[in-house]
């Protein structure tokens, strides 16, 4: 437990990624972002344990979040394996 509150802080929500065929292309067109971290600062905190002792823990805190671009990674392609069987 610590002596004072925490904030446990995170990052989440849309950020526009999408995949769509062009015909001009003729291929998929792909943007890829996610959210993320933009700026982080480290804190410390004073824990205390059940027994009264004390100790210092220090922790990242998210000040910002926003979209940052990302490599669209195209998913591998699962095989299929048909078995056939000989009729008796």
């Amino acid at each position: 437990m610590s002596a004072n509150e925490v904030e446990v802080t995170t990052c989440g929500g849309s950020c526009g990624t999408y995949a769509m065929y062009s015909l001009e292309a003729n291929m998929m067109e792909r943007s890829c972002t996610c959210c993320r971290e933009v700026s982080t600062t480290k804190k410390k905190v004073e824990m205390i344990c059940p027994d009264g002792s004390k100790f210092n823990h220090s922790y990242i805190h998210i000040n910002k979040c926003g979209c940052q671009r990302t490599e669209c990674v195209t998913p591998e392609a699962t095989q299929v394996t048909r078995s056939r069987r000989r009729r008796r």
